[in-house]
């Protein structure tokens, strides 16, 4: 009976071992697969960072353009009402 017991035993484990063994290298194909997926994610985000940072930088350029012209078009507005009132003179 024990021997009996002891041979089951053993089938299980041998069973769970080469379970195992073949889901081993299962995972270790998903793993490599979710790792190049990784690094390709980490590169995308890289870029978008790199992206992102040049459009802030344009986005504050625009800004002081836009602040110069509206700077100077205060100027040209004021221009004329001066010009008009020396030419009614």
């Amino acid at each position: 009976m024990r021997q009996a017991g002891r041979n089951i035993g053993m089938c299980v484990m041998l069973a769970i071992v080469l379970l195992v063994a073949g889901c081993g290298q299962e995972l270790k194909k998903e793993n490599e697969q979710l790792k190049a997926q990784v690094a390709s994610l980490q590169k995308e985000n890289a870029d978008l960072k790199t992206g992102m940072m040049t459009l802030k930088g344009e986005n504050e350029v625009m800004k002081k353009e836009l602040d110069e012209m509206k700077q100077h078009m205060a100027q040209m507005q004021q221009k004329p009402k001066g010009g008009r009132a020396a030419r009614t003179k």
